[in-house]
């Protein structure tokens, strides 16, 4: 720890209201925001159009008007549809919402490198927001109203400016700015994600009491301060709507599968995707490419560390280690964007080890290599990104013609709308859903069924089986809906 000077020199730079060398006097704050208009450039024009998934719309509508908001399950928090609230209220626009939401993670990326550029170099800091925004999950997630990538965004910002406030000198006062950006890191960490956000803050916490060049309370506290903004919201709610902390907690860790488990492999296979790796879905086998990668990814962060000497760099790696343990030994299956604040914090002792590897060589063999590896990892993440893109466009679509179709045979809200896809198609339709997947229940219909049919409202049930999925239907109006050839759905309406 006694090496870590450079983090302490450049931090008294910058306090002293001097602009460090390493930052704005060499023009790197505009690099990195070049970057992050490119990274919202691409998400405009490759992933825009991609419909909204389930659990998009469970967060959307949440805040929507005139849409019933879906039902919104324990583990869940209420940062995303906060963040999404802006546009909500005000459209259920998709293209809206995709728009805002490309330029939100755009303007997200630069405002989370930012404090690094006053802890490491310039080229540092830009080269590990290009290598995480260039990442396939990324450009899929990052338009997407889903958590991970501002859990990411608050990770990296938090953990930044955290370094920056117990690496000053001992005598030298945290700057309230940077103390304040540490709770607002956190703050918008916990609400999106409480337990990530816990996570991550839990070895900067150790560290700043472990380390005594470290301890500093104001810095400490900031972190707690932040996590107290999310974790608060969600106790609160947790006694409001899910009969108190416990329960809800029972309640997520059922749904999440969480306790004792080992689910590297799962991890491993789902590299490439497919999106959710979980026993009822197909996982796929194991990619080695994005293997290569991935192992890749903590070897050159150790040696970063270690070439950097940096206690900034050191607590980005002890944070992204922890999401990445929390992920890999304490839930039972695997879904990529979990790991993308890993990934993010990462990136930045990544892009230390790279830069050093490329300053070692005085024969000039190894930059070869490394450009092609990095041209390889871009390559590799670019392939990934067309293809989860390409099949998610496809499914939502016929998600969308769904929706036209049931309107066609007079589905108006008031409505239920219950089966497949249920809650995404009910949202386009302004309906109250219910997701089915495997069962339909049995003899009787559920009660969601039911109490949508005593108050008068109309309803339907979805599916794209030929089997009827549930014995009460059988005497319920079966119709074939009208799509492209090679799919074939079903809705089921009540006989009267």
């Amino acid at each position: 720890m006694d090496r870590c000077e450079s983090d302490d020199v450049t931090t008294a730079h910058v306090s002293n209201g001097h602009e460090s060398d390493l930052s704005r006097g060499r023009g790197w704050p505009l690099a990195l925001a070049a970057v992050a208009a490119a990274y919202t450039l691409v998400l405009l024009v490759f992933t825009a159009r991609v419909g909204l998934g389930w659990d998009e719309t469970v967060y959307v509508s949440q805040f929507t008007r005139g849409v019933p908001a879906a039902d919104f399950s324990a583990p869940r928090a209420r940062g995303m549809p906060l963040l999404v609230a802006p546009v909500t209220l005000l459209t259920t626009s998709m293209t809206a919402i995709r728009v805002y939401l490309s330029v939100l993670a755009g303007a997200g990326l630069f405002l989370a490198f930012r404090p690094w550029l006053r802890l490491r170099g310039g080229p540092v800091v830009t080269v590990a927001a290009l290598l995480f925004a260039g990442s396939w999950l990324s450009i899929f997630y990052g338009n997407e109203a889903m958590p991970n990538l501002y859990i990411a965004y608050g990770a990296v910002a938090g953990t930044g400016l955290f370094a920056q406030a117990v690496l000053r000198p001992v005598a030298q006062p945290s700057s309230w700015k940077t103390l304040a950006g540490v709770v607002a890191a956190f703050a918008v960490a916990s609400l999106v994600r409480p337990t990530d956000a816990t996570w991550i803050a839990l070895p900067l916490l150790l560290a700043g009491v472990i380390v005594r060049r470290w301890r500093r309370w104001d810095a400490l506290l900031a972190v707690i301060g932040g996590m107290v903004v999310g974790w608060g919201q969600w106790i609160v709610e947790a006694y409001l709507n899910y009969g108190g902390l416990i329960a809800r907690l029972r309640a997520a860790g059922a749904e999440n599968e969480t306790g004792l488990h080992f689910s590297l492999g799962q991890h491993l296979r789902a590299l490439n995707g497919p999106l959710l790796c979980r026993p009822a879905s197909t996982c796929g086998g194991y990619p080695l490419a994005e293997i290569v990668c991935f192992v890749a990814i903590p070897v050159l962060a150790l040696l970063g560390v270690w070439a950097a000497r940096s206690g900034a760099m050191l607590l980005a790696l002890l944070a992204g280690v922890s999401l990445a343990g929390s992920y890999i030994f304490t839930v039972g299956y695997a879904a990529p964007r979990f790991l993308m604040p890993m990934y993010a914090l990462l990136a930045l002792p990544v892009a230390e080890g790279l830069a050093w590897l490329s300053r070692r060589d005085p024969r000039v063999v190894l930059r070869p290599v490394l450009a092609l590896g990095i041209i390889g990892y871009f390559a590799v993440q670019g392939v990934t990104a067309y293809h989860e893109t390409t099949a998610s466009y496809r499914s939502r679509n016929l998600g969308v013609a769904v929706g036209q179709d049931l309107s066609r045979v007079g589905l108006r809200p008031p409505c239920l709308l219950y089966g497949r896809n249920a809650v995404a198609i009910g949202y386009l339709l302004r309906c109250s859903s219910a997701g089915a997947t495997g069962t339909y229940r049995g003899a009787t219909p559920p009660a969601r069924v039911r109490a949508a049919l005593a108050r008068g409202a109309q309803v339907a049930v979805i599916t794209n089986s030929s089997r009827i999925p549930a014995p009460y239907l059988v005497t319920w109006k079966r119709t074939k809906l009208p799509l492209p050839p090679g799919h074939i759905w079903y809705v089921y309406q009540p006989p009267s």
